[in-house]
């Protein structure tokens, strides 16, 4: 449902707390007190809003309908805990504990049939103004009841709140069964409800629902539907509510062994009309004392049974918990035809076309959350299965999903293992979590924050206590969700990850001898969907995933997580827009919550707070005379900091998980921001790097892998082939959603169920590519360019009168040095596919040709007496003294005399006026003689007119004028800059009226040189930082 809320965040205050939980008694203690002298039985209803806690506007939800009250399951939850709250007695009727509101709805929900739930109750409110009407008193933070004359006034008014929903917002199928189960619908009057008619928005108008019966629903189209509900009461009135939901195309299947053929052919975008097959198999082998079982869905190409067999593996399905109502999960045959819509022509002609070459067997696991070996188990029982049916001799290709691809590589292990022939040529791992998924830590600390929170309500007038969670339906406490995360956190909020390193441990022990868990039968291949460039999801380690800054009065934030861990199942009733339901005219005026939620990316270092949640809430009642009384609690603040040893692995390249499935198409409100993806499961995950025999670091994580040159060992990967994705379009972007296709991926995965491998190679496109070669040339040398591209174009862009160019058109161009030549030569390559499937890219080295080249810089200091400094430096574009690669200097008085160098080998300090100067590289040596003047060997200013002090410094450095009769010419443009040795600029010195000072506090110990600009003229002063 793409709706925004947060979780079920509040109920009451929490005083008290165990390792798991914390307790609110808070808001009922205050609540309590303040209502406690009013007469109780005088409140006709026995449910007074005004006492209760509001989780939203119930108000609103009085049976008429506007743009505001659409409801669904959540909301529906969130009606009934106020209604309940609100109870002043618990000697109410027509109540159930919230703790079973969830888990009866649970039980009446059933395959095929769209449960219904609802409510009608009449509750009381004051009137408003009660206080200023003389209807009831307030003293002392007290309501009581009010008399005149002996006379009770009353304060109270009528109200009622009609509302349901069906149990989920989208459904798979044109055609389904619609109940209201009575033991789901809530009423304090009951003996007033005559019938309920909903009209389905499906021309039929509205239709009589008789409580527990079925009634078939049909629809001719796809899309959104509204569903309206009229509530007929025995006095002749009535109440109407809606809800949304989505109705997609599904499938009609007939019981495999029912050769019927089928009359028309799959459609090109919709199997819908197909007749398909459908089929259940259970393991032969139990895990745990319990045997695992699935549902297949079999697309038989022809119709004249399994000959060439794709069996598609399903990844992580919470169906079973969030939508039970889909026979086959949440996962479906039609999903995966869905995303090869993308995958390129030829892919598309072997799997997807109506005229397709493979039978398709899509195993959906009838519990998808259930531990791996279970679900692996049955997975070999249904490759026995297609065997055993099989017509000829054709092998199996088994196509594993996300956790489909783990279950898949055990399966195959296990079945060699054991002996048994699975009869299989091609395995493929598709971005499956080899090595574990990743879930950001600090949204599942978020996650356990808000699902560890209870509220206790006791009744005034019972002694009833009822602990109410806030949220129900962690798929993060689901086993194979604890087998899969690289880091869980436990209930407690610890990092927990035994179960994880126990099966994976489990699983590189199946299979022969030195398999390393993997069959050995079959080739083993693999997809990854994250980028081949190993660039990361386009944020920082640290940065944040998600934020939350709301001081509003908004509906009940209870689904704002959705769209970080729908993945765990938060999003029990996604679909639909994520603005679904709506902000705003939720909540009364009186009710405001103030929510501070941040949680972050793990970022590098140690200690660092990734996580930190604060709510609290205000209920004002009516004002009186200004003011107004006034229920304020603070309901929450947690922090938590990152654990100790884990990598930033939100950030880092692989299939990432996109929330904006969830938010697409929303405004967010002002306050709220969602990061649009993490990774989901890293590239070295995927690849199974290193097959989790040696520990991987940053770097490995950050690498790119190109399926044409695979890593060598340790950090090898198992897989005989594998492709990372690239976009063409935006190369150093490219990490795409867990699981997708593309015509890249597509075209290789069709070239390997043909026998006809390729390998994946855009690597040349990366940002970091580089031509290789020598950076210095004496004599030749040969340049290579990075592989992949099917063209290359060398030429030279500077110093093309010191080399000659050979093998232009050629992966490898060679330098030859003309005679008695030395500077600096750029080669720039272009090369590419012309946009086949990487594009095209221009890059560049900077190449030394022959002995250095240099000229020096002189300085003297003042106040003399003190040692003068020359350095060398170079004035060649883009022949830096790195560059030249110079190895060593030498200086000399006229004497001989060597002189040390100062700092760096390209300085000293000197007495003497006169030194020689030699710097050798590869290629030879250099040698230059200094004037016998103060000043440069190259051209200078003739005229000095600042002067520099203190020279050294460690602090403040200042500029003045020399010589007051030698000043620049009037109205000269002046400007400094300071310079380190490589050239680098350091800060920017502003001088005004011939003055000016600047600090060289922060700056590293060395020779810097000062730049002063005087129109056209340059003076150089060296400053030593000390």
């Amino acid at each position: 449902m793409k709706k925004i809320s947060l979780l079920s965040l509040l109920f009451f205050v929490f005083n008290m707390a165990t390792a798991q939980q914390e307790i609110s008694t808070a808001y009922a203690t205050q609540a309590t007190n303040m209502f406690a002298p009013l007469d109780k039985n005088r409140i006709p209803h026995k449910v007074l809003l005004d006492y209760g806690f509001e989780y939203t506007n119930l108000k609103a939800f009085n049976g008429t309908l506007t743009d505001s009250t659409m409801v669904d399951a959540p909301t529906l939850k969130h009606i009934y805990n106020t209604i309940f709250s609100s109870r002043v007695t618990s000697a109410t009727t027509g109540f159930i504990n919230p703790n079973n509101f969830e888990s009866n709805w649970k039980t009446n929900r059933i395959a095929g049939t769209i449960t219904v739930s609802g409510l009608y109750y009449k509750y009381n409110a004051f009137i408003n103004d009660a206080i200023n009407l003389g209807k009831v008193n307030f003293v002392n933070n007290q309501f009581q009841d009010k008399f005149v004359s002996g006379v009770w006034q009353n304060p109270y008014q009528e109200f009622q709140a009609f509302a349901m929903a069906p149990a989920i917002t989208k459904y798979e199928g044109l055609s389904f069964k619609v109940k209201i189960p009575s033991a789901i619908f809530y009423s304090n009057y009951q003996s007033l409800v005559q019938s309920i008619q909903i009209d389905f928005g499906n021309g039929a108008g509205y239709v009589t629902v008789p409580f527990n019966q079925n009634v078939t629903i049909n629809y001719t189209t796809e899309g959104v539907k509204v569903w309206k509900y009229k509530l007929n009461l025995t006095n002749g009135t009535s109440l109407l509510s809606q809800s949304k939901i989505e109705v997609t195309q599904g499938i009609t299947t007939i019981p495999w062994g029912s050769f019927t053929p089928s009359t028309t052919a799959i459609s090109a975008t919709s199997v819908a009309s197909s007749t398909i097959y459908s089929h259940n198999i259970t393991a032969t082998k139990n895990y745990n004392g319990a045997f695992g079982s699935v549902k297949l869905t079999i697309d038989d190409t022809n119709n004249d049974g399994i000959r060439k067999p794709l069996i598609v593996a399903e990844g992580f399905d919470a169906g079973i918990i969030l939508a039970p109502e889909m026979a086959n999960g949440m996962n479906t045959y039609i999903s995966f035809r869905k995303s090869l819509q993308v995958s390129g022509t030829e892919l598309q002609s072997l799997i997807w076309n109506s005229n397709k070459q493979y039978d398709i067997i899509y195993v959906d696991w009838n519990n998808g959350v259930d531990f791996l070996q279970k679900n692996a188990f049955a997975l070999e029982a249904v490759i026995a299965w297609v065997n055993s049916v099989k017509i000829g001799t054709e092998k199996n290709v088994v196509l594993g999903q996300s956790m489909g691809g783990v279950i898949a590589r055990y399966a195959l292990a296990d079945m060699e293992q054991t002996g048994l022939d699975h009869k299989t040529r091609l395995f493929v791992s598709h971005d499956a979590p080899q090595q574990g998924a990743n879930i950001p830590v600090g949204v599942q600390y978020m996650f356990r924050h808000v699902t560890n929170l209870f509220n206790r309500y006791s009744s005034p007038f019972g002694t009833q206590v009822i602990d109410v969670p806030f949220l129900e339906n962690s798929i993060l406490d689901q086993p194979a969700t604890k087998q899969m995360l690289m880091n869980w956190v436990n209930p407690y909020s610890n990092i927990d990850n035994n179960l994880s390193s126990n099966f994976y441990n489990e699983l590189r022990s199946k299979g022969l001898v030195s398999s390393g868990g993997y069959p050995l039968n079959c080739r083993n291949i693999a997809i990854s969907n994250g980028a081949e460039c190993g660039i990361t999801q386009g944020f920082n380690a640290g940065d944040a995933l998600l934020s939350y800054h709301l001081s509003n009065k908004l509906p009940f934030l209870q689904n704002l997580l959705v769209p970080f861990v729908g993945i765990l199942g938060a999003g029990a009733y996604q679909s639909l827009s994520f603005g679904a339901i709506g902000f705003v005219g939720l909540l009364p005026g009186s009710s405001r919550y103030s929510i501070d939620f941040n949680a972050k990316s793990i970022p590098y270092g140690t200690g660092n707070e990734i996580y930190n949640g604060r709510i609290s809430y205000t209920k004002k009642l009516f004002k009186i005379f200004g003011w107004a009384p006034t229920i304020t609690v603070n309901i929450t603040n947690v922090q938590k900091n990152q654990p100790a040893g884990v990598l930033p692995l939100d950030h880092y390249a692989g299939g990432s998980y996109e929330t904006t499935f969830f938010t697409s198409g929303t405004i967010l409100p002002t306050g709220i921001y969602i990061r649009d993806k993490f990774n989901f499961i890293p590239t070295p995950s995927s690849l199974d790097i290193g097959k989790g025999d040696v520990s991987l670091n940053d770097a490995d994580y950050k690498m790119a892998y190109v399926g044409a040159t695979p890593p060598t060992a340790p950090k090898n990967s198992p897989f005989a082939n594998f492709s990372t994705d690239f976009d063409k379009s935006n190369p150093n972007a490219s990490n795409k959603m867990h699981i997708s296709f593309n015509s890249r991926n597509g075209e290789w995965l069709a070239k390997e169920l043909n026998v006809n491998a390729i390998t994946t190679n855009c690597s040349y496109m990366c940002a970091n590519t580089q031509i290789t070669g020598a950076s210095l040339i004496c004599t030749s040398a040969t340049y290579a360019a990075p592989s992949g591209g099917t063209f290359n174009n060398w030429t030279i862009t500077q110093g093309a009168n010191l080399v000659t160019l050979t093998g232009n058109g050629t992966p490898n161009a060679t330098l030859t040095a003309l005679p008695d030549v030395s500077g600096a030569v750029i080669l720039s390559l272009t090369m590419g596919d012309n946009g086949a499937k990487c594009g095209n890219v221009t890059l560049t080295k900077t190449i030394w040709v022959g002995k250095p080249q240099f000229t020096f810089e002189y300085s003297y200091f003042e106040p003399q007496p003190i040692k003068s400094t020359t350095c060398i430096t170079s004035n060649i574009p883009n022949g830096s003294l790195e560059q030249q690669g110079i190895t060593s200097t030498n200086f000399q008085e006229q004497d001989n005399t060597n002189i040390p160098t100062y700092y760096s080998i390209f300085c000293v300090r000197h007495e003497a006026e006169c030194i020689k100067i030699s710097a050798t590289n590869a290629c030879g040596t250099t040698t230059i003689e200094t004037e016998c003047s103060f000043g440069l060997k190259t051209a200078q200013p003739k005229t000095t007119f600042y002067t520099i002090y203190p020279n050294p410094s460690n602090n403040i450095v200042n500029i003045e004028i020399r010589d007051k009769n030698n000043l620049p010419e009037n109205g000269a443009t002046i400007s400094g800059e300071l310079f380190d040795m490589m050239g680098q600029s350091k800060t920017k010195v502003e001088i005004s009226n011939n003055q000016a000072t600047f600090s060289v506090r922060n700056l590293n110990k060395g020779i810097y040189v000062l730049k002063i600009y005087i129109n056209n003229q340059l003076e150089s002063h060296q400053i030593a930082v000390e």
